[in-house]
């Protein structure tokens, strides 16, 4: 049996039996021997041999040949010659199979990718993320999770390679939320600042307004044409007043601060001043509390 690394040689000599004689006494071991003409002798022997084999017989006398590297002997003089080549590729492919455990693209498509920026921390909460492995268990839960979107009928998260692709499908048939034609004062007070983008304001700073009426118009000038209808961009800043009484057996700091407290309970916006009337006999205060809040709406943002 041939080992496993080995080459054929082709040793040119007018005696072959005597190199052969030759070679078992330097202990070269030969696995079949064939003699092809007059003076060629063709051998096998294990490849780390060979260099002993050159220095047996003196260039003078023989000429040896090198035939051929049997398959296996020849892989291993390629990997020796190339060791660092070769542990590089090795190493690059276990990374290139671990990579594919990985997520390393998170991409959407369907009729609700719109939603990519909303749909991204839910996957992240279900353990659907770049960098980290991805088992059906994971995608599962995703899939669940995105349920949660407005109008999505359908969704799907499935992996290929390294990709995890995202697929959204909203219901068609949902009506668009309706939108405001003009920007309307949402309680009686103050106009403190009005902005507008785009539309007519109708009121200006200092001005006092009541509940329902229009701050903002959605029509706008159209140069000759006149006047068109649009859809205001603006927000309001109104200062609103409300009134509570709270009644107490004390006199102190921390019944004025449960007063104004029970105030701000009512306000619909951040405090701005908060005037405190006392009345009352001794065991018997009414702490009656005039609160000014600031209270934005808007149309358009």
């Amino acid at each position: 049996m041939k080992p496993f690394f080995s080459c054929i040689v082709e040793i040119e000599t007018l005696t072959p039996p005597r190199a052969l004689t030759r070679l078992a006494k330097e202990g070269v071991s030969v696995y079949g021997a064939e003699k092809i003409g007059a003076g060629k002798l063709r051998i096998c022997v294990k490849s780390k041999d060979l260099r002993k084999i050159f220095a047996i017989f003196p260039r003078s006398c023989y000429t040896i040949h090198v035939i051929k590297y049997l398959r296996l002997a020849r892989a291993a003089r390629f990997v020796k010659k190339r060791a660092v080549l070769c542990a590089a590729a090795a190493v690059f492919a276990v990374l290139c199979a671990l990579s594919d455990l990985f997520v390393l693209r998170i991409r959407f498509q369907g009729s609700g990718s719109y939603y990519a920026e909303e749909a991204l921390p839910i996957l992240a909460g279900a353990g659907v993320s770049v960098f980290s492995p991805l088992s059906e268990e994971k995608a599962s839960a995703a899939e669940r999770a995105l349920y949660a979107l407005p109008s999505v009928s359908f969704c799907s998260v499935e992996k290929e390679g390294t990709v995890v692709t995202v697929t959204l499908e909203v219901n068609e048939e949902v009506p668009a939320p309706e939108r405001e034609s003009e920007l309307v004062s949402p309680a009686d007070g103050v106009v403190e600042s009005v902005t507008v983008l785009r539309g007519t304001a109708l009121v200006s700073e200092g001005d006092a307004v009541v509940r329902g009426q229009v701050l903002v118009s959605g029509r706008v000038a159209a140069g000759e044409e006149g006047y068109r209808d649009t859809y205001p961009v603006a927000w309001c800043a109104l200062l609103c007043e409300c009134v509570a009484e709270y009644e107490s057996a004390e006199k102190s700091e921390e019944a004025r601060e449960r007063a104004v407290a029970k105030a701000a309970l009512l306000a619909e916006g951040e405090t701005v001043t908060a005037n405190i009337f006392v009345s009352g006999d001794e065991g018997a205060y009414v702490y009656r509390v005039s609160l000014t809040y600031r209270r934005v709406c808007s149309a358009g943002v």
